[in-house]
């Protein structure tokens, strides 16, 4: 295999996050090989840009019909390149299918995209799939282990997002923090910082004053703690200014100042993956029942069901646990 296409063809973040760890995997079984990746994310050049496989990003616009002749001179560069192996990484995605299928890849690989495709593979590959942990990341890391039929695959600890952030980013992303905190940037911290992002998409975002209750809560068990807020795209402090808040277009900016801190909050969304892969201890909240599928799972993370409508005690107390484990989390992970 020295020739491999990745396909997600999704424009979020966090959907492209989660195909580090095939990468990871894929740098682990095949170190010679080069990786070509097609994605809809506009910032996928800075989450791919420490994989040093990677040699070309194919970006498909939100609309890809509406872009004919981009598209087809896509495709006609897949047809070219005679791919060894096409991985479409996520189930049921019809466009990854399709372009799995049109490359011509010698091979290509794919999670089962539906209960009847599954019904449809041969014993030993449903038998094997069966054993899938059902997180979203792991699904064509399983896949690919299948087909390698990987001996020790069951035992090893799954890949982790990734974020490859170099030796001047995270200088640059300490000295932010210290600047915002006031402080130098080799002073001996008084309390665990946390970076919360108060924001989501839709029904997964929970409201200014549940944040500030709920940050409330956590100060009273630890007066010492300090918050930063990472402020969303449209550059409005959700908690009234109360924090210092730090705001940057910049995916590797965001992901170094995330990983000068201690810890990271937020709901369920494309920064909190970001902040998975900075390694940076990470809390989810979820208000949807997705928490399986999408939750952090590196050794130090966690994640909780909220409601939005309640207030904030349960969460707050699942989150004064996770922080309560933070100083030998910290010294284990850094």
């Amino acid at each position: 295999m020295h020739r491999i296409l990745v396909l997600r063809p999704n424009h979020r973040l966090g959907n492209t996050l989660l195909i580090t760890p095939l990468l990871c995997e894929l740098e682990r079984h095949f170190p010679g090989a080069e990786v070509d990746v097609v994605t809809g994310c506009e910032a996928a050049g800075e989450v791919f840009a420490g994989f040093r496989q990677v040699r070309r990003i194919h970006q498909l616009t939100r609309r890809p019909g509406h872009h004919p002749l981009r598209l087809l001179r896509l495709l006609r560069h897949l047809r070219r390149n005679r791919y060894d192996l096409a991985i479409d990484c996520a189930r049921g995605s019809r466009s990854g299918r399709w372009l799995a299928r049109w490359s011509g890849a010698r091979q290509w690989l794919a999670p089962p995209s539906d209960a009847r495709e599954l019904d449809d593979a041969d014993p030993a590959w449903r038998e094997a799939w069966a054993k899938t942990c059902g997180h979203f990341a792991l699904d064509a890391v399983h896949a690919l282990h299948i087909a390698l039929a990987t001996p020790d695959a069951a035992t090893m600890a799954p890949p982790r997002l990734r974020i490859r952030l170099g030796a001047d980013e995270c200088r640059h992303g300490r000295e932010t923090l210290a600047d915002l905190l006031g402080t130098p940037a080799d002073a001996t911290r008084r309390g665990p910082v946390v970076a919360v992002f108060p924001n989501a998409t839709g029904s997964k975002r929970l409201p200014g004053r549940w944040w500030q209750e709920f940050i409330d809560m956590l100060a009273a068990h630890d007066p010492a703690l300090r918050v930063i807020e990472m402020v969303a795209a449209d550059g409005k402090s959700q908690l009234d200014g109360r924090f210092p808040a730090f705001y940057s277009s910049d995916i590797r900016r965001m992901a170094a100042l995330i990983a000068a801190c201690d810890a990271y909050i937020s709901a369920d969304c494309g920064v909190m993956h970001l902040a998975c892969a900075a390694g940076t201890p990470t809390l989810g909240l979820f208000t949807r029942p997705n928490l399986a599928r999408y939750r952090p799972y590196g050794p130090h993370d966690a994640a909780v069901a909220v409601d939005d409508n309640a207030v904030p005690t349960a969460a707050a107390a699942a989150a004064i646990a996770f922080l309560d484990t933070l100083p030998t989390a910290a010294a284990t992970l850094r």
